[in-house]
């Protein structure tokens, strides 16, 4: 190898590692966080933070977008159970208003001619206005083979009606 061979060889490691050097450095100063995407669901993204991240979340970011899901996740729980809990109390004093004046009703159709009567009355009425066991499968399939019935009646008369220009013509 000659002197020059060498120096250029010399002169090109020493430009490569220049280069390198200066890479490194660079991407060193850089914040990787903000450089590598976090693939978060879109609901999550809708819920949490709809306008303000567009979508883009960085590991930089993410800390923050998991601490406020976590927070929506619980505080809607808690409205959940709450509300769980309203409906059933509502339902408890509703259920015990109803028996309570069922029972008092019945106390009180002795004392009068004709309660007992009245009270059997209004129990068969109200028994007939509750729904069967079934009743809504019954109701569909009842609408299901009348309109099969209808489709096959309209499929009579359509083919009636072709068949009848045809002979004509």
């Amino acid at each position: 190898m000659t002197q020059g061979s060498q120096n250029i060889a010399l002169y090109t490691v020493i430009i490569v590692s220049i280069v390198v050097g200066t890479f490194l450095f660079a991407a060193q100063g850089c914040d990787m966080q903000s450089v590598i995407r976090v693939d978060v669901p879109a609901d999550v993204v809708a819920t949490v933070a709809p306008d303000e991240l567009d979508g883009k979340i960085t590991l930089d970011e993410v800390e923050r977008v998991w601490e406020d899901w976590n927070a929506y996740v619980i505080r809607n729980t808690e409205r959940f159970k709450a509300a769980i809990e309203d409906a059933n109390e509502r339902y408890y004093a509703l259920t015990s208003l109803v028996d309570l004046g069922i029972g008092i009703a019945n106390d009180a159709s002795g004392t009068f001619p004709g309660g007992a009567v009245i009270m059997s009355i209004l129990g068969v009425a109200t028994g007939m206005f509750i729904k069967r066991p079934g009743e809504d499968k019954r109701v569909a399939t009842e609408k299901e083979e009348s309109y099969n019935a209808g489709l096959k009646k309209a499929r009579e008369l359509i083919s009636e009606q072709f068949s009848g220009k045809e002979e004509k013509s």
